[in-house]
């Protein structure tokens, strides 16, 4: 058993040293500096780095905007997802249907954003609805079939006896199915914020470092604190970020959780 024990542990060694060398470290050196007065040597400054952040009016913008965008669009498209789930069969062809909509989720965005410019005057105007449509375009896809995949791994059981006893198709996906999804939706959640914060690389195509104020998120925040080499506010922004992250997270995960159907 010992031996067995330590090929596990030699099997996940260089796991652990990938994680260590491209998370863990830079997460400490991003600590460490966020509380330091000078870039490359330690001095510690104690919280005031955190407050000359949040007393920045281009941070705040940039976090307000970034997490009330994030919760907006993800709950739409999981709604939406929710409902194609809902209103399309379980046929060969609707799995299809998906799967060939899942690959927009893959389409260049150079490709995507010369495309709108077909429209000039949306992405002036409409900043935040093109961002939505693009985050919808690129995600309902593989959202959907996600679940729908989920959803044909439910027993059959349970949707007979639903309808022996009398329930709807809309009663039984909100008393039983929806809770039976609500793990992958958590799921989903989490690989949705990933590809959120991918729309930066629209939002430089369309407007470069400066986008209009409504659509100014913690990306070019970042970006434009590391061209001014202010690594003390660049580090201080990450933390938090990363902190907001982890609680909301772990919210997600928590969320429902004595209601799951396991």
């Amino acid at each position: 058993m010992k031996k067995v024990y330590w090929k596990q542990l030699g099997f996940l060694f260089p796991s652990f040293l990938g994680t260590a060398a491209f998370f863990l470290l830079p997460l400490f050196y991003c600590l460490i500096y966020s509380v330091s007065r000078t870039f490359g040597s330690f001095h510690f400054a104690g919280f005031n780095n955190y407050l000359s952040l949040l007393g920045s009016g281009a941070f705040r913008l940039a976090f307000g905007n970034t997490f009330f965008l994030m919760f907006a669009y993800i709950a739409l498209l999981l709604l939406l997802s929710l409902l194609a789930n809902y209103l399309l069969d379980f046929s060969e062809g609707t799995t299809a249907f998906l799967s060939a909509l899942s690959l927009a989720m893959f389409l260049p965005s150079v490709l995507i954003v010369n495309f709108i410019d077909i429209f000039p005057q949306l992405s002036k105007e409409y900043p935040r609805m093109v961002f939505l449509l693009i985050f919808l375009w690129k995600h309902i896809g593989v959202n959907a079939l996600l679940l729908r995949i989920a959803s044909s791994r439910m027993d059959p059981s349970w949707r007979e006896a639903a309808m022996v006893d009398g329930a709807g198709k809309w009663h039984f996906f909100q008393q039983v199915e929806f809770f039976y999804l609500l793990p992958y939706i958590k799921f989903l959640f989490i690989f949705d914020t990933t590809c959120f914060f991918k729309l930066f690389r629209e939002s430089y195509l369309f407007y470069g470092l400066y986008p209009p104020d409504s659509v100014y998120m913690i990306q070019n925040f970042f970006f434009n604190n590391f061209e001014n080499a202010n690594y003390q506010r660049l580090s201080s922004g990450g933390t938090i970020a990363i902190l907001a992250l982890f609680v909301i997270n772990l919210l997600v995960f928590k969320a429902g959780e004595r209601r799951e159907i396991v």
